[in-house]
């Protein structure tokens, strides 16, 4: 053989050695690729159903809230019954110690017909009753306070729980357009 053949021998081997190589290289970079995009797949899978258990787990917790609202409404409702029975407890347990103050003063008066004139029952019991009453009226214009308070709370509460919804909604969308965009730009520049 001539040097000029051996030469044209030595370029086919080595363009086939090449050409071996870039055919491996080509292999290797389709696995990888394929590994990559699998890998990428268990990993948006596995995040989709950590995402989708929070959300069912959000969603059984918040049916068991619901659930239990009519036993804490039933409570709500005791406590101001309660509330009421003691205030009508309180005025009774009042009024008949009253009477009872009264029917000893009225039998020292029929003794003593003089004092009579002094501490007249009738006017005694009469501002009794009236201060009974206010204190009655005072007891459950509080327990009134108290509940409106309450009620005022809960609505407060309830309005910030919504603002609170509503910006984190508007915070997921911003970030999300964010993310979208960045991965936009990105997918130009390959």
């Amino acid at each position: 053989m001539s040097t000029k053949e051996n030469k044209i021998n030595e370029t086919n081997v080595d363009r086939s050695k090449f050409n071996s190589d870039n055919t491996n290289t080509t292999n290797f970079s389709e696995r990888t690729s394929r590994d990559y995009n699998n890998t990428l797949n268990q990993q948006q899978d596995a995040i989709n159903k950590t995402l989708d258990n929070t959300l069912h787990n959000v969603k059984r917790t918040t049916d068991e809230a619901t659930r239990e609202i009519p036993r804490y409404t039933q409570r709500i409702a005791e406590y101001q019954e309660q509330t009421i029975k003691t205030i009508k407890d309180i005025a009774s347990d009042f009024i008949e110690a009253e009477k009872q103050v009264i029917g000893s003063f009225q039998s020292q008066v029929d003794r003593n017909s003089g004092v009579w004139d002094l501490y007249n029952p009738q006017k005694i019991a009469e501002n009794h009753s009236v201060a009974v009453n206010n204190f009655t009226s005072y007891l459950l214009n509080t327990a009134n306070l108290v509940n409106n308070a309450l009620l005022s709370n809960i609505r407060i509460y309830n309005t910030a729980l919504e603002q609170t919804r509503d910006n984190l909604k508007a915070c997921a969308k911003t970030n999300t357009n964010f993310i979208q965009s960045i991965n936009r730009e990105n997918s130009h520049k390959y």
